[in-house]
């Protein structure tokens, strides 16, 4: 939320796979670029997530609500998706390696 791209770095692993709603794939350079230069988040939510571990990787799957500002033209996009999240286990803790989201209707 505070534009942190270097804290946001170290979560991610160096084999990221994200894979946004409208079905466009980053990698982890790609991400950290859009996340620095391409949009601004507003807010951004949770609802309830299910994490399932398998040995050293852990699914997450829930709501993830945002609202992001495309920095170059100002509009504003309000999300709604189901997101599936894929973190494995590096050191003491645990980086995302796959991100894959899908739109929700509008509530």
């Amino acid at each position: 939320m505070n534009g942190d791209v270097a804290g946001l770095e170290k979560l991610l692993a160096d084999n990221l796979v994200h894979i946004h709603l409208n079905g466009h794939v980053d990698d982890k350079a790609a991400y950290l670029l859009g996340i620095s230069e391409k949009f601004a988040f507003k807010a951004l939510s949770r609802g309830a997530l299910t994490v399932r571990v398998f040995g050293d990787a852990a699914v997450m799957t829930g709501l993830l609500m945002q609202t992001l500002i495309v920095r170059k033209s100002g509009h504003l996009m309000d999300i709604k998706a189901m997101t599936t999240q894929v973190w494995n286990r590096q050191g003491n803790g645990y980086v995302l390696n796959t991100c894959h989201n899908a739109t929700l209707a509008t509530v």
